[in-house]
């Protein structure tokens, strides 16, 4: 039996690479880096909001070890264009701070390693082609949106927040991280800006200086660019493609890492018992890429005072707002948003 070749050293190639061989396949992963996963350092969040079960659970069942480095977030911050804030709490973990790319405890690093230990051959500084390979994780359509953002030590309290400001991040946010004396500001735009990039992320630095009163100092720059135009058929004649190569992203909310995950792990399932690839993630997650795409397709119409209204209605105490929104608790919350259209919610605000 011949080797699995599979094209990128992503969370979705190695998700895949790990099950396969623990099935007792043979897999090579080709990666054209030295290393695999990002090849930038940052922080993002692994949601915990798409479904009842704890994520870190979800991802044991997908054998995958959780021995990278995870702190869980109860608490975000929410800032409006004129400075109101919202504060959300949520009983169990909204989400996980993660560390990405080259760095010790990244979820790159710890599935790499994970990789290696089940036997799985690596290929760095790969040559292989696309169509060479039997799982395609690498790579993505035109980019939608870029994001750029800054690494600085800060002797500040651990905190999550963003901020909802079109001067910013044009229909999208801009946001803040503290971890054990690290900071992280990042901006998202649309690509069509991305001329623009430089100058949002410097007027958001500003904003979260006057907010938090810091000052920012020795930062380290990163970036990245996103696709959200995902494929409706993701096996294509013989070759697999997942994770970003699908364009399996939430192109609302979400980083995208719960559907790298997924969609690798389904991939080795559909290969290993032979099932329908295709009818395997539209049966696990296409009904959720489609309300993200409903729901940005909204988003994208919303102006600041939009916004204000947002945070505002976010704050409201009233018991039909909040049967509205879902209840207090903000994975509750983000749960609904993320499995239903927000039109209703949208409607609301244009009224009120």
């Amino acid at each position: 039996m011949d080797a699995i070749k599979i094209l990128g050293g992503g969370i979705s190639g190695l998700t895949a690479a790990i099950n396969l061989k623990k099935a007792g396949w043979d897999v090579e992963v080709h990666e054209s880096k030295n290393y695999c996963g990002k090849n930038t350092k940052d922080f993002q969040f692994l949601e915990n909001w798409t479904s009842e079960e704890n994520v870190l659970e979800f991802l044991k069942r997908m054998n995958i070890e959780v021995n990278f480095y995870h702190k869980p977030i109860k608490k975000v911050q929410i800032f409006s264009p004129n400075f109101k804030q919202y504060e959300g709490y949520s009983g169990n973990p909204l989400m996980y701070l993660v560390k990405r790319g080259p760095q010790e405890k990244s979820i790159d690093q710890s599935l790499e390693e994970q990789a290696l230990h089940q036997g799985v051959k690596f290929i760095y500084n790969t040559k292989l082609k696309k169509n060479e390979a039997d799982i395609v994780a690498i790579g993505i359509k035109k980019p939608n949106i870029v994001t750029l953002g800054i690494l600085f030590k800060l002797d500040m309290e651990d905190k999550a927040a963003l901020i909802l400001d079109n001067c910013l991040s044009p229909h999208y946010y801009s946001y803040f991280i503290v971890d054990e004396g690290v900071g992280e500001i990042s901006c998202v735009s649309p690509f069509q800006e991305v001329k623009y990039i430089r100058k949002y992320l410097q007027e958001t630095i500003n904003r979260f200086e006057i907010i938090f009163r810091i000052k920012v100092e020795q930062t380290e720059e990163f970036s990245a660019v996103g696709s959200f135009d995902f494929l409706r058929k993701a096996k294509i004649n013989h070759q697999y493609y997942i994770g970003e190569a699908a364009g399996f992203q939430d192109c609302f909310l979400g980083f995208g890492m719960v559907y790298a995950f997924k969609s690798g792990f389904l991939a080795a399932k559909g290969i290993i018992e032979k099932e329908d690839f295709d009818g395997l993630w539209n049966k696990e997650f296409l009904k959720q890429l489609l309300v993200a795409e409903k729901n940005r397709r909204l988003f994208n119409t919303l102006t600041n005072d939009h916004y204000e209204k947002i945070v505002k209605l976010l704050n409201s105490r009233n018991p039909l707002v909040r049967k509205l929104l879902g209840g207090n608790d903000l994975r509750l919350i983000m749960k609904k948003i993320c499995n239903n259209s927000i039109s209703f919610f949208l409607r609301y605000l244009i009224f009120h």
